[in-house]
């Protein structure tokens, strides 16, 4: 047995303690809080979140991915239909999300199932992205190997620069996952973490704290 183990890192948490009773009785308002209250603080991508799915034999792969929205009808986000992630979520519609603020010292982590958006969704928010970022998503195939990436990149700055509308790639568009289970971890002194637990019950969500 060794015990050369990784140094340990220099960092205090903060003692900002929360308890079942001191958070929102619906999780969506609950993450709202603390989502806009991580925009306040100055972090540009508080949206990133880590995707986590698996393939029909329980093969987990994950991935940093950008939220588009949230509500009470889930929570979206879009990519490749061909990707890895999305042939996992045809297989296996479970998937987990976790959203990590380190300013806060804060995590949320979020479980549910998840199906594809409408085609109208999609198109729509395609519409919207930068012109690069459309180029990028029709001339990719995500995931396949790339052979040539001058040519890829060339193939990119041509569709790019020029002036006719890009369409929304059939092969591309939005996920929802509708949560089934939240997690509201808040850093404390010693590793003494609270945990609030959000469930399905009653008309509503019940929720409880964790040990840490």
């Amino acid at each position: 047995m060794t015990d050369s183990y990784l140094p340990r890192a220099e960092y205090e948490f903060s003692e900002h303690p929360i308890g079942s009773e001191q958070v929102d009785p619906d999780p969506i308002v609950q993450f709202r809080i603390w989502f806009e209250k991580e925009a306040r603080s100055g972090e540009r991508d508080g949206n990133r979140m880590a995707l986590a799915t698996a393939d029909d034999a329980g093969r987990p792969s994950v991935r940093m991915v950008l939220l588009k929205q949230f509500g009470t009808d889930g929570f979206l986000f879009f990519t490749d239909y061909g990707s890895r992630k999305a042939i996992e979520l045809e297989q296996n519609r479970h998937a987990a999300l976790l959203f990590h603020w380190p300013r806060l010292q804060r995590q949320v982590r979020i479980e549910g199932a998840v199906d594809r958006v409408s085609r109208e969704i999609s198109e729509h928010y395609f519409s919207l992205r930068p012109r690069t970022s459309q180029a990028g998503a029709s001339v990719s195939r995500q995931s396949e190997p790339l052979l040539d990436r001058d040519r890829f990149e060339s193939e990119v700055r041509n569709l790019g620069g020029g002036s006719e509308p890009i369409p929304c790639p059939e092969s591309w568009g939005g996920y929802r996952l509708v949560a089934e289970r939240f997690e509201f971890w808040q850093g404390q002194p010693g590793r003494t973490h609270n945990r609030i637990v959000y469930l399905p019950g009653g008309d509503g969500w019940q929720r409880s704290e964790l040990q840490p």
